[in-house]
């Protein structure tokens, strides 16, 4: 009996669910001893993931994961509309990366759009005002049916974080909250 192997059909919703959990490895792998958040009250902080670096003791990554829909290779009309979309939301999505209490700070994008997103964002700026920090960028790699991966492809740098809004996220979220992801010693 031969089985054929069925496409799966991803919802918008689980697309973005398989996007944070790449993002969420990738984090895993590259900070000592992370404690990450999925989703993280949007009170606190409005991030998609909130890593925690040295068992929560460490600095914050915050990723703001967008995804924008996919379009096909072919069509100029999707890709110029795609365009137009992410020069009209991408600012927005700047002000909210920048205003995140975090000290390193990113941008999740698709791969595939990952030039448009970088022209934009020269723009507007990767740098923070008074000069310390950098927004970083993770391209997501989708393979169908496979997991995605996640890349950094530019390192956020250190910024300045508040320190009300800093014991704000210590203690609602650190302190009250187990992590969705935490490493076991």
């Amino acid at each position: 009996m031969a089985i054929q192997e069925a496409k799966l059909k991803v919802t918008p919703r689980q697309r973005e669910g398989r996007a944070i959990n790449a993002v969420a490895e990738l984090l895993r792998a590259k900070l000592s001893v992370p404690n990450i958040y999925l989703e993280p009250p949007k009170r606190l902080i409005s991030a998609d993931i909130l890593a925690v670096d040295r068992a929560g003791a460490g600095d914050l990554h915050a990723v703001e994961i967008e995804l924008w829909a996919k379009v096909p290779e072919f069509s100029l009309i999707a890709k110029k509309i795609l365009t137009q979309s992410v020069e009209s939301r991408l600012p927005t999505i700047h002000r909210q990366i920048m205003s995140m209490p975090a000290h390193f700070r990113y941008i999740a994008i698709p791969n595939e759009i990952h030039h448009i997103v970088l022209k934009e964002l020269s723009k507007l700026g990767f740098f923070s005002d008074d000069g310390i920090g950098k927004i970083g960028i993770i391209t997501i790699h989708e393979n169908g049916d496979a997991l995605p991966l996640a890349n950094i492809v530019i390192p956020a740098e250190r910024f300045r974080v508040d320190s009300a809004k800093l014991k704000l996220i210590e203690t609602k979220l650190l302190d009250k909250s187990r992590p969705d992801i935490e490493v076991r010693i």
